[in-house]
């Protein structure tokens, strides 16, 4: 661990061939853990925190950062969006707070609304701030698909 941050990064291929990530970050019993999730026509990038020494009925802030950048033909197309969430502690099904971009409403959609062929880079970022504990999920994937 790096002062307060640390990031480990799995990546997984999904059933659909799409990828995935997820980072996670130990600060004593707290954990924080980001992730990307990427579907046919959309990305899932959340976050939640954890800690065994506080009561599942606690709720903390938690600040999520996301990052979508698609690159083709020497073109970058960049969107973000930050926010800051109350999350309860024992979330049960991984990371439960961010966003979910679709490919159409991140203007990267062929007509059918899948993901244009490009090269991506998704990077999500999550802070809790009582601790200052932060963690990143970050994934890059080139979609070689035809529209």
């Amino acid at each position: 661990m790096i002062g307060k941050t640390a990031l480990l990064l799995g990546v997984a291929a999904a059933a659909g061939g799409e990828p995935s990530s997820f980072g996670t970050a130990r600060l004593g019993t707290l954990t924080v853990t980001a992730s990307v999730l990427v579907s046919p026509k959309a990305v899932d990038m959340r976050a939640v925190w954890n800690d065994t020494k506080a009561p599942c009925a606690e709720s903390r802030r938690l600040r999520v950062r996301v990052l979508v950048d698609r690159v083709a033909a020497g073109k970058t197309t960049r969107v973000r969006r930050a926010g800051t969430f109350r999350d309860g502690n024992c979330a049960e099904g991984g990371p439960n707070v961010g966003f979910t971009l679709g490919a159409r409403a991140a203007g990267m959609a062929c007509p059918d609304g899948r993901w244009k062929p490009g090269l991506y880079h998704f990077l999500t970022r999550a802070k809790e701030p009582r601790r200052g504990l932060e963690v990143s999920a970050s994934l890059d994937w080139t979609n070689t698909r035809r529209c």
